[in-house]
């Protein structure tokens, strides 16, 4: 079983790689540009990069969208953290942060699989902390100082850094929202 997956992240391509082989499903990964809508609401974004995807290829596809949601700051940045780490330091963050004392951050993965008949989506919280220095090598400012719960107190950078993001303990805990696709895909 072949299933497109259209992302350009390599690394929410490999946690669905790796989670779907499990299942006896084969993803390969295609880049495809598409105009997403800007707004509040994840699951509207992810459906209409959905369509927009679907429209392009006419064939079954799945897709993927996170958002960032920091409690503290009534959920800011949400689905604007692509935007945020364009114009937003490591420093940037921690000044917004300062004097906060809930640190805590959340990863909202999202998934769909849109095919002619239908779109399904699934999603997964993993929990974190933002960190009170920047901490790791990376091109994406947020992660030198997130600390997802999964990853042991090392920021996403240090995951990257040290090759830790495909380790299976951490594959199982970052990728509970394709598991849960996988299981629906075989069962239809």
């Amino acid at each position: 079983m072949k299933l497109l997956c259209a992302t350009s992240n390599s690394i929410k391509f490999g946690l669905g790689q790796q989670m779907c082989r499990r299942h006896g499903i084969e993803l390969e990964q295609i880049v495809i540009e598409v105009d997403e809508i800007q707004g509040e609401d994840s699951e509207e974004i992810l459906r209409h990069k959905a369509r927009a995807v679907f429209e392009r290829l006419r064939q079954p596809v799945i897709v993927t969208d996170d958002s960032w949601r920091i409690p503290a700051l009534n959920g800011f940045p949400g689905p604007y953290m692509k935007s945020m780490n364009t114009w937003f330091t490591p420093d940037d963050f921690l000044r917004l942060m300062h004097g906060v004392r809930d640190r805590s951050i959340i990863l909202e993965q999202r998934i769909a699989y849109i095919d002619e008949a239908e779109i399904v989506t699934f999603e997964h919280d993993v929990p974190g902390q933002l960190g009170q220095k920047a901490s790791g090598n990376s091109d994406i400012p947020i992660t030198k100082l997130v600390q997802l719960d999964v990853d042991n107190g090392l920021s996403m950078a240090e995951v990257y850094e040290r090759g830790l993001e495909h380790q299976p303990a951490r594959i199982d805990k970052m990728s509970v929202a394709w598991q849960e696709f996988a299981k629906w895909y075989k069962a239809r």
